[in-house]
């Protein structure tokens, strides 16, 4: 052995425990010793390291050296563990070889003591290691899809592996000790006798084809591999031709699925083609393909004809089934009978299932009326399917992913092109007014002129902040929280509301969106809802005063006699829409005209002289960003009613209103 040796010595003397460390490392360079004062620390560093043996004392605080064996014992029953103790008793050594200890050693005086004890860790380390390379071998043949089993000098079988045993019929132990005559025809034996094994011991291998006999009497036709071993010993390797013919087969067709896949344009097409190849291609009895929803993993595609509303149709992720245990241990699970288990299936006809995951994307799982009906030829096509299918739903994500960000930057791109509209036209009046004004002052000294210059910069100051406005609202919501609708209103109504005006709250509801956006939303309707809905006879003098959803805050100065008035006798309600799909904000003043209700989204659309035109059209940039929609309907009895849908509710409406 080459490989360094790592040692992990417990004991609560920490000076023994060092020194004893110095002596072991001394004896090999390969030995590096890691100390520990008790059990708990020691425990520390096996979930830390990796450690080829264990050497600890018995007598300590806390957990013992036995305590301390046997949780050794529960991590990794073959790692060696040597008693190294002071406290020497017959009942404690055989304590602790009972306990599963690999061996008892006693302190004693002198240095020697350290040669033994090295000695016995390279001896049980490399027992170990050679063990474990025995044991992954085994696995690996184990684990082999061709049927393997080594026999002895005499023909007898020595080891056999399950696909071996399965091929034949029979049950792996049964078959250790009985010669191999037992798996050929009477005529087959006498060739393999005269032909197949004077060339194994003359070249030390042979591969060709073969008669075998099933243990039910069957015959088939099997490829068969033979080599002899130094130790004399024969390897045979044997695969069924016709179940490698119908595999093969299998894998092509799989092939052409996976590329019906990658030109799948939907998910809703990934899910029949890997319904129907799973169904055509692996003959599976049933398969259902369920979707990762929320807290649940939702049907997306069945097998059956029938309608299958209700059947197996959603699954909470913290109930137990195979579905969920797949997805949350992202492992193939295959029941060879339902019945053994506690997990109740959807038909109790049902007796073998196997289930995939699709990566976090959800699973694909067939059943079979039959016991045991899935092999690990069946468990590897279907998790290759499983991955062409989950490579296709990720590309298509992906795409999805793509197509909203162009989208997204499109809609910027039109925002910019507005604003440099914007800028270009509409902030080029009030400049022109405020440039000439000012040559005006200049000239003649008047103040009247000064004042309109001061009048120019607010308004443009205004289209400035509102055209900023815009461009913040307008981005896509990616972070919603539960927010109070009535809360948000109540509040906004405050800064925004007149005292001649009056808010009725109808319903109690919350909804999941950005709370800042939707106190922009409310602000603006309101506003509108209040600069708009006088009802006295004068009214539309003052309408002209000022604007849709706009900044009558910052233009009071100059239209006093309309913030005056405005929203006189006016009633302003926020409630839910009846489908639950949204709400609404309504007033009960004069309205908008209907050829209009287009118009008003408009960027700087408005019928006031002091108004930007972009209180609504925030109100519908906030809405496309949250997905919602945002449209002008008549109130009840009259009025305005803005109604916002699309939205996603947070907890049920609470009506105040009969």
């Amino acid at each position: 052995m080459t490989d360094e040796i790592r040692v992990l010595h417990v004991d609560d003397e920490s000076g023994f425990a060092e020194m004893a460390g110095e002596f072991l490392e001394r004896e090999d360079d390969r030995i590096e010793v890691v100390t520990a004062s008790d059990a708990d620390e020691g425990c520390a560093v096996l979930n830390e390291d990796d450690v080829d043996c264990v050497v600890s004392d018995f007598d300590m605080p806390g957990r013992n050296g036995i305590e301390f064996l046997e949780d050794v014992r529960s991590r990794n029953p073959d790692l060696p563990f040597i008693l190294f103790t002071g406290k020497g008793s017959e009942e404690v050594a055989s304590e602790a070889i009972s306990a599963g200890a690999t061996d008892y050693l006693q302190k004693e005086a002198g240095t020697d003591q350290y040669t033994i004890l090295a000695n016995r860790v390279l001896n049980y380390v490399d027992t170990a290691r050679a063990k474990s390379h025995r044991q992954r071998q085994l696995d690996a043949i184990e684990a082999a899809e061709e049927g393997i089993s080594i026999l002895d000098a005499d023909g007898e079988f020595i080891y056999v592996n399950e696909a071996y045993a399965d091929l034949y019929g029979y049950d792996s132990q049964e078959m250790v000790g009985e010669h191999w005559e037992m798996l050929y025809p009477d005529e087959a034996v006498a060739s393999v006798e005269d032909e197949v094994l004077p060339q194994v011991r003359e070249e030390g291998t042979w591969s060709g084809q073969t008669t075998g006999v099933r243990a039910d009497g069957e015959t088939f036709v099997e490829d068969h591999t033979l080599a002899v071993t130094d130790d004399d010993e024969l390897v045979c390797t044997v695969r069924d031709i016709t179940e490698h013919r119908e595999r093969g087969q299998a894998l092509a067709a799989l092939h052409d699925a996976a590329t019906d896949l990658e030109a799948a344009d939907t998910e809703d097409e990934v899910y029949d083609i890997l319904v129907d190849a799973a169904e055509d291609i692996l003959d599976f009895d049933l398969v259902a393909v369920d979707i990762h929803e929320g807290d649940a993993l939702v049907q997306a595609a069945w097998s059956l004809d029938t309608d299958t509303e209700g059947y197996w149709e959603v699954t909470p992720l913290d109930e137990d089934t195979f579905a969920t245990r797949a997805y949350r241990r992202q492992e193939t699970i295959v029941a060879d009978d339902l019945r053994e288990y506690e997990i109740t299936p959807a038909d109790p006809e049902y007796r073998a299932a196997l289930t995939t995951p699709l990566a976090d994307i959800g699973t694909f799982q067939a059943v079979s009326r039959e016991t045991g009906a899935f092999d690990a030829t069946d468990r590897e096509l279907a998790e290759l399917l499983a991955g062409h299918a989950r490579e296709a739903l990720s590309r298509l994500e992906s795409e999805r992913r793509l197509r909203e960000r162009t989208e997204e930057l499109e809609r910027q791109n039109e925002r910019l092109e507005e604003f440099a509209t914007i800028i270009s036209h509409d902030l080029r009046t009030p400049l022109n007014v405020a440039s000439g004004r000012l040559e005006l002052a200049r000239e003649g000294g008047d103040g009247e002129h000064l004042a309109a210059v001061a009048e120019s910069l607010e308004r443009m100051e205004t289209l400035i902040e509102d055209t900023l406005t815009l461009a913040h609202e307008g981005q896509t919501v990616s972070d919603r929280e539960r927010v109070a609708v009535a809360d948000v209103a109540r509040q906004c109504w405050e800064r925004v509301g007149s005292e001649a005006a009056t808010l009725d709250v109808v319903d109690e509801f919350a909804v999941r969106c950005d709370g800042d956006r939707l106190h922009r939303v409310f602000q603006n309707l309101f506003r509108n809802a209040v600069e708009h809905g006088s009802t006295d006879p004068d009214s539309q003098t003052r309408q002209d005063a000022v604007e849709h959803g706009s900044t009558v805050e910052r233009n009071a100065q100059r239209s006093e006699d309309a913030v005056e008035h405005a929203g006189e006798g006016v009633t302003v309600r926020v409630g839910a829409l009846d489908d639950a799909d949204g709400f609404y904000v309504a007033d009960d003043g004069p309205g908008i005209p209907t050829e209009e209700r287009e118009k008003v989204f408009e960027h700087g659309y408005t019928n006031s002289e002091h108004g930007t035109g972009f209180g609504l059209p925030i109100v519908e940039e906030i809405a496309d960003a949250h997905g919602w929609a945002v449209a002008v309907a008549d109130g009840r009895g009259g009025g305005t009613r803005f109604e916002i849908t699309g939205v996603e509710f947070a907890d049920a409406v609470e009506s105040r209103q009969a």
